[in-house]
Protein backbone atom coordinates (compact mmCIF):
# COMPACT_ATOMS: atom_id res chain seq x y z
CA UNK A 1 0.00 0.00 0.00
CA UNK A 2 1.25 3.48 -1.23
CA UNK A 3 1.46 6.24 1.28
CA UNK A 4 0.89 8.96 -1.28
CA UNK A 5 0.17 12.72 -0.12
CA UNK A 6 -3.27 14.24 -0.59
CA UNK A 7 -4.03 18.14 -1.47
CA UNK A 8 -6.97 19.49 0.56
CA UNK A 9 -8.94 20.11 -2.53
CA UNK A 10 -9.13 15.93 -3.29
CA UNK A 11 -10.35 15.25 0.52
CA UNK A 12 -14.66 15.13 0.99
CA UNK A 13 -15.19 18.44 3.56
CA UNK A 14 -17.18 17.04 6.35
CA UNK A 15 -19.30 20.77 5.92
CA UNK A 16 -20.92 19.80 2.56
CA UNK A 17 -22.73 16.16 3.47
CA UNK A 18 -25.72 16.12 3.33
CA UNK A 19 -27.58 15.43 7.02
CA UNK A 20 -30.69 13.69 7.76
CA UNK A 21 -32.50 15.24 10.06
CA UNK A 22 -35.11 14.09 13.07
CA UNK A 23 -38.69 13.21 12.31
CA UNK A 24 -41.07 16.53 12.48
CA UNK A 25 -42.64 15.35 15.96
CA UNK A 26 -38.63 15.93 17.03
CA UNK A 27 -39.97 19.19 17.48
CA UNK A 28 -42.64 18.84 20.04
CA UNK A 29 -40.78 16.53 22.12
CA UNK A 30 -38.13 19.63 22.52
CA UNK A 31 -40.72 22.00 22.99
CA UNK A 32 -42.69 19.45 25.74
CA UNK A 33 -39.32 19.25 27.24
CA UNK A 34 -38.06 22.56 27.73
CA UNK A 35 -41.59 23.21 28.90
CA UNK A 36 -41.22 20.91 31.96
CA UNK A 37 -38.00 21.69 32.99
CA UNK A 38 -39.20 25.16 33.13
CA UNK A 39 -41.67 24.31 34.80
CA UNK A 40 -40.00 22.89 37.27
CA UNK A 41 -37.71 25.62 37.77
CA UNK A 42 -40.04 28.19 38.60
CA UNK A 43 -41.99 25.64 41.27
CA UNK A 44 -38.26 25.87 42.79
CA UNK A 45 -38.79 29.31 42.75
CA UNK A 46 -41.49 29.22 44.72
CA UNK A 47 -38.90 28.08 48.16
CA UNK A 48 -38.10 31.75 47.64
CA UNK A 49 -41.66 32.95 49.03
CA UNK A 50 -40.96 30.86 52.45
CA UNK A 51 -38.51 33.40 53.00
CA UNK A 52 -40.86 36.51 52.50
CA UNK A 53 -38.99 38.28 49.79
CA UNK A 54 -42.00 38.62 47.03
CA UNK A 55 -39.83 40.61 45.37
CA UNK A 56 -37.07 38.23 45.06
CA UNK A 57 -39.94 35.70 43.64
CA UNK A 58 -41.53 37.96 41.50
CA UNK A 59 -38.24 39.05 39.36
CA UNK A 60 -37.06 35.28 39.37
CA UNK A 61 -40.32 34.31 38.02
CA UNK A 62 -39.68 36.57 35.12
CA UNK A 63 -36.12 35.65 34.92
CA UNK A 64 -37.13 32.41 33.96
CA UNK A 65 -40.05 33.01 31.90
CA UNK A 66 -37.71 35.31 29.52
CA UNK A 67 -35.24 32.64 29.45
CA UNK A 68 -38.04 30.03 28.85
CA UNK A 69 -39.45 32.01 26.39
CA UNK A 70 -35.41 32.54 24.68
CA UNK A 71 -34.82 28.37 24.75
CA UNK A 72 -38.50 28.14 22.62
CA UNK A 73 -38.27 30.68 20.23
CA UNK A 74 -34.54 28.68 19.18
CA UNK A 75 -35.59 24.89 19.45
CA UNK A 76 -36.98 25.03 16.17
CA UNK A 77 -34.09 26.41 14.49
CA UNK A 78 -32.04 23.93 16.84
CA UNK A 79 -33.96 20.82 15.83
CA UNK A 80 -33.09 21.59 12.19
CA UNK A 81 -29.59 21.90 11.96
CA UNK A 82 -30.00 18.79 13.75
CA UNK A 83 -28.67 15.75 11.61
CA UNK A 84 -27.32 12.96 10.92
CA UNK A 85 -24.41 11.39 8.24
CA UNK A 86 -23.86 7.94 7.30
CA UNK A 87 -20.81 7.30 4.78
CA UNK A 88 -18.80 3.94 3.84
CA UNK A 89 -16.36 4.35 6.82
CA UNK A 90 -17.49 6.93 9.50
CA UNK A 91 -20.67 8.43 10.93
CA UNK A 92 -20.85 12.40 11.34
CA UNK A 93 -23.51 14.39 13.90
CA UNK A 94 -24.04 18.31 13.67
CA UNK A 95 -25.33 19.55 16.60
CA UNK A 96 -25.51 23.09 18.02
CA UNK A 97 -27.24 26.65 16.94
CA UNK A 98 -24.83 29.20 18.93
CA UNK A 99 -22.01 27.11 19.23
CA UNK A 100 -22.59 23.95 15.74
CA UNK A 101 -20.30 21.24 16.21
CA UNK A 102 -19.66 17.99 13.46
CA UNK A 103 -18.85 15.05 15.23
CA UNK A 104 -17.54 12.21 13.37
CA UNK A 105 -16.46 8.79 14.70
CA UNK A 106 -14.92 6.27 12.02
CA UNK A 107 -16.59 2.48 12.61
CA UNK A 108 -13.46 1.23 13.48
CA UNK A 109 -13.72 3.00 16.87
CA UNK A 110 -17.22 2.24 18.18
CA UNK A 111 -17.65 0.61 20.84
CA UNK A 112 -21.09 -0.20 21.38
CA UNK A 113 -24.52 1.26 19.53
CA UNK A 114 -28.12 1.36 20.84
CA UNK A 115 -31.34 2.27 20.59
CA UNK A 116 -32.96 4.19 23.52
CA UNK A 117 -36.11 6.21 24.80
CA UNK A 118 -36.59 9.19 27.06
CA UNK A 119 -39.91 9.45 28.55
CA UNK A 120 -41.34 12.26 26.60
CA UNK A 121 -39.52 10.93 23.08
CA UNK A 122 -42.28 7.30 24.01
CA UNK A 123 -45.20 9.92 24.11
CA UNK A 124 -44.49 10.95 20.53
CA UNK A 125 -43.10 7.47 19.54
CA UNK A 126 -39.69 8.45 18.77
CA UNK A 127 -36.01 6.74 19.72
CA UNK A 128 -32.45 7.49 19.71
CA UNK A 129 -29.63 5.96 18.51
CA UNK A 130 -26.46 6.29 20.67
CA UNK A 131 -22.66 5.33 19.67
CA UNK A 132 -20.54 5.49 21.83
CA UNK A 133 -16.47 5.79 20.90
CA UNK A 134 -14.00 3.96 22.53
CA UNK A 135 -11.40 6.48 21.73
CA UNK A 136 -13.39 9.32 23.83
CA UNK A 137 -16.34 9.86 25.67
CA UNK A 138 -16.39 12.81 24.22
CA UNK A 139 -16.78 12.65 21.03
CA UNK A 140 -19.95 9.93 21.45
CA UNK A 141 -23.03 10.90 19.29
CA UNK A 142 -26.55 10.91 20.08
CA UNK A 143 -28.53 11.12 17.12
CA UNK A 144 -32.67 11.89 18.20
CA UNK A 145 -35.67 12.30 16.86
CA UNK A 146 -36.03 8.74 14.78
CA UNK A 147 -38.66 6.43 14.66
CA UNK A 148 -38.27 3.14 15.17
CA UNK A 149 -37.82 1.91 11.93
CA UNK A 150 -35.42 4.44 10.88
CA UNK A 151 -33.34 3.92 14.30
CA UNK A 152 -33.46 0.24 13.87
CA UNK A 153 -32.17 0.78 10.37
CA UNK A 154 -29.31 3.37 11.43
CA UNK A 155 -28.20 0.88 14.29
CA UNK A 156 -28.34 -2.09 11.82
CA UNK A 157 -25.86 -0.69 9.58
CA UNK A 158 -23.50 0.74 12.01
CA UNK A 159 -24.02 -3.10 13.79
CA UNK A 160 -22.55 -3.99 9.59
CA UNK A 161 -20.09 -1.85 9.68
CA UNK A 162 -18.30 -3.13 12.86
CA UNK A 163 -18.53 -6.13 11.62
CA UNK A 164 -16.78 -5.50 8.40
CA UNK A 165 -14.09 -3.69 9.89
CA UNK A 166 -13.79 -6.50 12.52
CA UNK A 167 -11.93 -8.52 10.11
Amino acid sequence: MANRQIGLEEVDRVEELIFEHPDKKYIKVKFVGVALGYVALMLLSLFILLTDYVYAFVAAECVIAVACAINLAIVPRACRYKGFALRQLDISFRNGVIFPTIVTIPYSKIQQVSIKQTPVSRLFGLYSVEVVNGAQAISSINIPGLTKDKATRVKTFVMEKLTENAY
